[in-house]
């Protein structure tokens, strides 16, 4: 197998390039037909899964903190409607609660990021980790 070859198919995979697109590059980098180049790409896949993850990790940790980071805020900022809510009345809470589904919304959606951003940074740092 090319090294070189084997180079350009895991920089195109870290890059989530179409596999198309792959392994029209690679038939046309080499002397291989459609089926020999899907075959190769899928190989380099499966024996370089580390290091096309490894690649691809910095983005998905960024994004995985951000995402955590403004789920957090949004859980930070809405919190005090969720403790004002039970501080009275809670029938007179519920009620009223039509006035405040935009801080329900909004706990909703920070619980929904928080848990999304903690998920990605676990299946992003776990595949770093061998098995």
């Amino acid at each position: 197998m090319n090294e070189e070859l084997t180079n350009l198919i895991i920089k195109e995979l870290a890059k989530h390039h179409d596999r198309k697109d792959i392994i029209q590059k690679v038939c046309e980098g080499s002397n291989l037909n459609w089926t020999e180049a899907e075959r190769l790409v899928e190989q380099v896949e499966t024996q370089h899964r580390r290091k096309i993850a490894g690649r691809q990790s910095p983005l998905l940790i960024i994004l995985s903190i951000g995402t955590l980071l403004l789920g957090l805020g949004l859980l930070a900022y809405n919190m005090q409607f969720l403790i004002h809510f039970f501080q009275k009345d809670t029938l007179e809470q519920i009620v009223g609660l039509r006035s405040g589904y935009y801080e329900v919304a909004g706990l909703l959606t920070g619980l929904s990021m928080t848990i999304g951003g903690l998920y990605g940074l676990w299946k992003t740092l776990a595949s770093l980790l061998p098995d």
